[in-house]
């Protein structure tokens, strides 16, 4: 009898890469501004936050951006910038995840944005394709770390937190899962996550 039915996976740094530099080298770029210091004056506090949770809306954001960083740019660079950190999938992780649909199911959760939410859905519609579902911060009103967002995907799945896997590249999501008797996972590379998984008992033939 497998120990886990349901696996839940981060999307940035997990099933793609992300750069956020590439933001703030596109800002630069458009405005003039320098990107180092574009960078340093960005603020992942309050008004971020609220955005992950779909507490206020694209054109607040936009204007409490412009305003911390001091330029002014169209909504169309603005969202082009915000949109360039996409990068490529993690290679192999089409065939992991085609592989382990067949036995778990999987759902992913994301700390993402309206405006970001216009771009990686298409971007890596390849690869969303094996998730039951994807559960998005904005639409849940919920952000990991917080406990409504995991609270979300197991009230969906309708298992026992104990019966699921969680995977993130993000040390501070990973804690806040296992306070809930996630099984969890810290993902510092592919071949780092699939090991975990072969270790924990997850039987795996076509990824190396």
């Amino acid at each position: 009898m497998k120990k886990y039915c349901a696996m839940i996976f981060d999307c940035g740094g997990v099933i793609f890469h992300f750069s956020s530099d590439r933001i703030f080298k596109h800002w630069a770029l458009v405005s003039g501004k320098d990107a180092i210091e574009l960078k340093k004056k960005f603020d992942f506090g309050e008004t971020y936050q609220k955005f992950e949770r779909g507490e206020i809306s694209p054109s607040v954001f936009r204007k409490k951006t412009m305003n911390k960083l001091e330029f002014k740019i169209s909504d169309e660079e603005f969202d082009n910038g915000w949109n360039s950190m996409y990068m490529e999938l993690v290679p192999g992780i089409v065939g992991l995840l085609r592989e382990l649909r067949s036995t778990y199911r999987l759902v992913a959760l994301t700390n993402t944005n309206a405006i970001h939410a216009e771009r990686w859905p298409i971007l890596f519609s390849s690869v969303l394709e094996y998730f039951e579902k994807v559960f998005s911060s904005h639409v849940i009103g919920a952000r990991k770390p917080e406990k409504r967002a995991y609270e979300t995907v197991l009230n969906y799945l309708g298992v026992n937190p104990q019966s699921t896997i969680f995977f993130d590249d993000n040390p501070e999501f990973v804690r806040a899962a296992e306070t809930m008797d996630i099984s969890s996972v810290r993902v510092t590379s592919f071949k780092q996550m699939a090991n975990e998984m072969r270790e924990r008992g997850v039987r795996l033939e076509c990824v190396v």
